[in-house]
């Protein structure tokens, strides 16, 4: 009896945690539309497309024109393609019931360039629903990872921030 109990406990955790790991790492069908809608922009260098996608905040603080200039002036050629694509990670703040505020980062994993470049990834940070401050909807940052030169380790280059609303 307590055996069978144990192992049905067992399973309902591991269905759990297999559950919140699938979800983890496999963005939503909505998502991951725009995300390969997004790496268009990035293949195309389209920083007038890739500007519009930031929330407001973000576009009033930085100087996202330079920004993505040095951002593509980082990479070694052209970018062209990727293997796959994968959630981050999400947060979600509930509030009476509601969502009130949802984030995901979503990572383009071995994205390779037109010069046979593979950089890790290129991963972008956006607030899909934030109730409390509504101009924070958009992406926030997109980064690349860039590889490591002589002994000083891997590098990121990074378009956006975040803004501390408190």
């Amino acid at each position: 009896m307590r055996t069978k109990k144990a192992l049905a406990v067992l399973i309902s955790v591991l269905f759990i945690l297999s559950f919140t790991s699938c979800r983890e790492f496999n963005p939503s069908n909505k998502a991951r539309k725009e995300a390969v809608k997004y790496f268009e922009y990035l293949k195309n260098k389209d920083t007038e497309k890739l500007i519009d996608l930031f929330t407001d905040d973000v576009r009033d603080t930085y100087d996202l024109e330079k920004e993505w200039e040095d951002f593509f002036a980082s990479i070694d050629g052209n970018i062209v393609s990727y293997e796959r694509i994968r959630s981050g990670g999400e947060e979600e703040r509930i509030d009476h019931g509601q969502t009130s505020y949802y984030s995901v980062n979503i990572r383009y994993e071995n994205v390779e360039t037109d010069t046979g470049k593979t950089y890790k990834c290129i991963t972008f940070s956006q607030v899909r629903a934030d109730k409390k401050n509504p101009g924070n909807k958009g992406i926030r940052l997109f980064s690349v990872e860039l590889p490591a030169d002589n002994d000083k380790g891997s590098e990121e280059k990074i378009v956006g921030g975040f803004i501390d609303y408190t």
